[in-house]
């Protein structure tokens, strides 16, 4: 009787465990989904920024993306509202090594 109340508690835990667990990827299968609707936009506006922005200062850049994003919107293109090359292209481990060899952030 001992060892099955103990197996009970046990199985109890996890279940609840799990439940929070569902939670968890249910937010995630939401978030991938929103990112999977705006990825043309997203890619678009990476594809402009690599294209076009090199040259300029990187305040400049965050005004003509923010310019691009608004454009994008207004024409029912899916992207996100908080656009940035870093998060879409990026790799943090290799950006990490960058800003350690004293590099800019952008």
């Amino acid at each position: 009787m001992e060892k099955s109340s103990k197996r009970m508690g046990r199985a109890e835990k996890l279940v609840v465990l799990l439940a929070d667990e569902g939670v968890r990827w249910k937010e995630t299968v939401e978030n991938i989904q929103l990112e999977i609707e705006q990825l043309v936009g997203n890619v678009f506006l990476s594809c402009a920024c690599i294209s076009y922005t090199g040259a300029f200062t990187g305040l400049y850049r965050q005004r003509m993306v923010s310019k691009w994003v608004e454009q994008c919107l207004a024409k029912n293109i899916p992207t996100s509202q908080d656009f940035s090359l870093i998060k879409i292209m990026g790799d943090p481990v290799i950006m990490r090594g960058w800003n350690i060899a004293s590099l800019p952030t952008d």
